[in-house]
């Protein structure tokens, strides 16, 4: 099973995503109980823009892996780019309170505060508290919070990515 995971793991990284998917998508058959699978296959679609299938996985995933981080901020993502930016947070908020030194769900949280949901003091905290966790600082994300500290009532209009 370890072997079956490595392999398509390493068909995601080469880009060899048909390959990747099915290789996760028999693991999720054999071995329910796996989160790994079934994240990867939820990466693979949201990846994909197939958002209904990436949070279907991603909602699996957490299920049967409750105590991974990583899992909560991917299924942010996913939750993020359907337009449900409750649950987008919630999700963010679950991956911070499980790991609260993995530092991409506060990006991620600060772009949905940013860019979402107009509370940009907010953003900027997690901005911040993202920006304390990255080692060797993100030249990017620190535009960003000069930005913001210079915001007025002006529209937003620089693209946020998510840290994934």
């Amino acid at each position: 099973m370890q072997r079956a995971f490595d392999e398509a793991c390493r068909a995601l990284a080469a880009g060899r995503t048909e390959e990747a998917e099915r290789g996760f998508r028999a693991l999720a058959r054999s071995h329910p109980e796996l989160g790994g699978p079934h994240a990867n296959l939820g990466l693979i679609y949201r990846r994909a823009g197939k958002l209904d299938p990436a949070v279907a996985e991603l909602e699996q995933a957490v299920r049967v892996s409750p105590a991974q981080a990583a899992y909560f901020n991917q299924l942010g993502i996913a939750y993020r780019q359907q337009g449900d930016f409750a649950k987008a947070r919630s999700a963010y908020e679950r991956a911070m309170a499980l790991a609260p030194g993995y530092a991409a769900p506060y990006l991620n949280l600060g772009i949905l505060h940013d860019l979402y949901l107009g509370d940009g003091p907010r953003a900027l905290e997690l901005y911040d508290r993202y920006l304390a966790l990255s080692p060797g600082g993100d030249a990017t994300v620190t535009k960003w919070v000069a930005e913001l500290k210079n915001r007025k009532s002006s529209p937003v209009t620089a693209s946020r990515k998510e840290k994934e």
